[in-house]
């Protein structure tokens, strides 16, 4: 216990909270993964279902992986025993080298040796067929194969989707579930036309205002302390859809609140953690902030005011803006107005290696579309500006404002 009468062991609850506050490995647990409740249902629905598989796809660090490793966490019942096994695909994968790492994790009762021993040649699509039919009809296998838009190989795609169908013939219920970064399905899986009855699309967007609200709060009652609503719009705020701000944000404010002995979060001790949020961040956003923003030769430059008002600026729901959409912050920031003729250098400069490659730039000249490389890269730069007095507090709360009310919608 924590807690006895009205004192409050702070020591053992700094350590709750560090417990509690996940930024770094993905969740494992089922009753923890607050929001995607109807992303975790619909693919509980499709490892049940015969004949089903599923590819879940979205931008780097919307917890794609974090969702593949609990979804099936309570599935196992008086009559069903999930078997999962987990895999990661690189650079080098073929088919025969990924199912090898399966093959590595399945050892049957009867055997001395793991079952990739049995196969001293290439691995084919019927030798998975018939390996996972070998489980029983009360066991549920579920093979997870996370990474897979790092497979360049173009026959192991091809081989994938003929085992997809070939396992709809399947005496059992095995589940195959591929994780990767892209926009799209097509970018992961070849010929997809001929299995769409069998592989289900789980494209996973950034969580909604209100998911992170119940990422954050859900945590917090766990830990017995409260959070004001104004500090709950800024963690969604600045989280951005994203789970590792609002875990980081979470985590840092709560341990800015033992620190003083306080059991309440308030916006506050949000704001105040912001500088810790900042170097828990991967140190790849980091090192692209400061390539683009760096002064070369010593010359003063507004690369960072310009990756400001970026960062400030509306986008549409593919996360892109126009350089026009840019000037109204810049604008605001720099004190005086300026137009996109004045500033349209530094965003193609950021387009590129020198500068990080920060930005991405798409369409046709005079309709270029902008947006951010790495999805954590726009709440870092909010941060990181303000902190460094790059963005003023008077400026920052005007679009703070302004985006809450879109964001509330």
């Amino acid at each position: 216990m924590r807690a006895v009468g009205r004192e409050v062991d702070w020591k053992a609850l700094r350590i709750e909270v560090l417990e509690t506050f996940t930024p770094g490995p993905p969740i494992n647990e089922v009753a923890e993964f607050a929001g995607r409740k109807a992303i975790i249902q619909r693919l509980q629905d499709i490892a049940i279902e015969k004949a089903r598989h599923a590819i879940i796809f979205g931008e780097r660090g919307v917890g794609k992986t974090s969702l593949a490793n609990i979804f099936y966490k309570d599935l196992n019942s008086a009559t069903r025993m999930v078997r999962d096994i987990a895999v990661d695909a690189d650079s080098l994968d073929s088919f025969d080298s990924i199912w090898r790492k399966v093959f590595r994790r399945i050892r049957w009762p009867a055997d001395n040796a793991t079952l990739d021993n049995y196969y001293p040649g290439p691995i084919e699509p019927d030798h998975v067929f018939l390996e996972l039919s070998k489980f029983g009809q009360n066991e549920a296998p579920i093979i997870i194969i996370d990474e897979y838009d790092r497979i360049s190989d173009e026959t192991c795609r091809v081989l994938m989707t003929d085992l997809i169908k070939a396992l709809a013939r399947a005496p059992n219920n095995p589940t195959l579930i591929l994780v990767g970064v892209a926009d799209n399905i097509l970018q992961l899986v070849r010929d997809h036309g001929s299995i769409h009855r069998n592989l289900v699309q789980i494209p996973m967007d950034r969580m909604t205002s209100d998911e992170i609200k119940d990422v954050i709060s859900t945590r917090v009652r766990h830990l017995r302390m409260k959070i004001t609503d104004d500090a709950l719009w800024r963690v969604a705020y600045f989280s951005a859809g994203l789970p590792f701000y609002a875990h980081s944000l979470g985590k840092y404010s709560a341990l800015r609140a033992v620190e003083v002995e306080k059991l309440q979060i308030d916006e506050a001790l949000v704001l105040s953690s912001l500088i810790d949020c900042i170097a828990d961040v991967d140190y790849t956003i980091a090192e692209s902030y400061t390539r683009a923003t760096e002064k070369i030769y010593r010359k003063g430059n507004i690369f960072a005011q310009v990756l400001a008002a970026c960062a400030l600026t509306e986008n549409n729901d593919l996360g892109q803006f126009t350089a026009a959409a840019v000037e109204g912050p810049l604008s605001e920031i720099m004190g005086e107005p300026y137009e996109v003729s004045a500033f349209s250098f530094h965003l193609n400069q950021m387009t590129n290696p020198e500068r990080g490659s920060v930005l991405r730039k798409t369409g046709a000249r005079r309709t270029f579309q902008y947006h951010f490389a790495e999805p954590a890269m726009q709440p870092f730069i909010i941060m990181k500006s303000l902190e460094d007095g790059v963005l003023r507090p008077d400026v920052f709360e005007r679009f703070y404002v302004k985006r809450q009310k879109s964001f509330s919608i």
